[in-house]
């Protein structure tokens, strides 16, 4: 078997980015500005399962805001997802 390249073409993949760091490292900080990248000034999602606590970035990024509550089973997130992809967003952090 033989290894061989092809012309890179640009496709329309979809990334799945995942940060880890400490509390209080600016893991949601550094979402929300790849996010701002990826889309522009296009409003993006926000599943916020920490009470709120994105809203502290309300002022420095145009985001549509979801309050996900306990519990935090996977159906949760999957449907979460799902409404913020129904609606539109071009990125949900």
């Amino acid at each position: 078997m033989s290894f061989t390249f092809r012309r890179a073409v640009r496709e329309n993949a979809s990334l799945l980015i995942g940060l880890a760091g400490a509390s209080g490292s600016g893991k949601t900080y550094s979402a929300l500005r790849l996010a701002k990248g990826i889309c522009g000034e296009k409003p993006f999602a926000v599943i916020d399962t920490e009470g709120g606590r994105a809203l502290h970035y309300a002022d420095m990024f145009k985001f549509d805001h979801g309050d996900l509550k306990p519990p935090f089973r996977p159906s949760a997130y999957a449907d979460a997802i799902k409404a913020a992809d129904e609606a539109g967003h071009p990125v949900i952090v």
